[in-house]
């Protein structure tokens, strides 16, 4: 295990990640040792792995339709390579071998499958995707070509990593990757406000779960009429959403969080749940960047503890943080 974590914390793709993050990595990897000259991977094959050398060298070998042998890129003892078919989960463009007795740390290990460690580790997949967009936007740049996370393999990752099936919303994830770096960037003042149904949990025990997923839909789109420009809308867990709101003060924060309080309250959702006197209500906190701290972890918690003040007082309120 200390070997293993000891070369993924050499490998840049896998530089982010924590010591606790870096065994679950390590879990799902195994060594293995190939002699001098011998095929690690073939053109064609499923890329459903990458790898780090441990020692030795590895040569990539492109084939022309006569079969003439090309060396296209050369990886040496630390380096890691494999890794842009294996995100893409695509068949391998060129063959791998050994270029002397060699051993490498491969990810995932035979019998863990990426999909299954992505669902189970979102975060964890998250931060090394990050990593992998800026290794191949700045490999690709050498050949005067140009990558961006809107290609169509790495927004795919993007979004089963950090967006909430359910409602297509950004998750709990973005909070942990993205929003601490971004934050400073919004603007002068940024408000971040937290909304959690008051009476959901009757809407399941009364309606069932069917409507309560049609409930959090709905909940979900009136949070995404509010978002214009750069606004962020996100699915926190459950039946808990927020909104990011760069360059709003606590003013214009309230005020939408009010509109957004009565925009539920007066929804008719009759046709979800067969009720046409059930309201839903909610309670919103709000916390102020920089007003009220400059840490953005500081910040998701104000807001929900100021949202739980909401929802303990009575519910179906917008509190500032005091």
């Amino acid at each position: 295990m200390n070997d293993k974590i000891a070369l993924l914390k050499k490998a840049e793709i896998f530089s982010k990640l924590q010591q606790q993050e870096l065994k679950i990595v390590a879990k799902h990897s195994e060594f293995k040792t190939y002699p001098d000259n011998e095929v690690i991977f073939k053109s064609g094959s499923l890329g459903n792995a990458l790898y780090i050398i441990k020692q030795g060298e590895v040569r990539i070998i492109s084939r022309s339709g006569n079969n003439e042998e090309r060396e296209i890129a050369h990886f040496i003892k630390g380096e890691c390579f494999g890794e842009i078919d294996f995100f893409e989960n695509a068949p391998r463009t060129a063959d791998a071998v050994a270029e002397t007795d060699t051993t490498l740390l491969c990810f995932p290990a035979q019998g863990f499958l990426f999909t299954d460690i992505l669902e189970e580790h979102p975060s964890i997949c998250a931060r090394i995707l990050h990593k992998l967009v800026t290794l191949v936007a700045g490999r690709i740049r050498h050949t005067n070509k140009l990558v961006s996370e809107k290609v169509p393999w790495i927004e795919d990752l993007r979004k089963q990593v950090l967006y909430d099936k359910l409602t297509g919303l950004y998750n709990r994830s973005f909070l942990d990757e993205d929003f601490n770096v971004q934050l400073p960037g919004y603007g002068d003042k940024t408000s971040f406000l937290v909304i959690k149904p008051d009476n959901f949990k009757e809407v399941n025990d009364k309606f069932g779960h069917a409507a309560g997923d049609k409930v959090l839909r709905v909940l979900a789109d009136m949070v995404k009429a509010k978002l214009t420009g750069k606004d962020i809308g996100i699915r926190l867990r459950g039946d808990e959403f927020a909104l990011v709101l760069p360059n709003q003060n606590q003013e214009s924060a309230q005020k939408i969080a009010e509109e957004l309080k009565q925009a539920i309250f007066n929804y008719n959702m009759q046709d979800f749940i067969g009720d046409e006197d059930f309201h839903l209500t909610v309670s919103i906190g709000i916390a102020v960047y920089p007003v009220h701290t400059t840490e953005a972890s500081e910040l998701v918690t104000k807001a929900f503890d100021t949202m739980w003040r909401a929802r303990t007082g009575g519910g179906n309120k917008v509190l500032l943080v005091s």
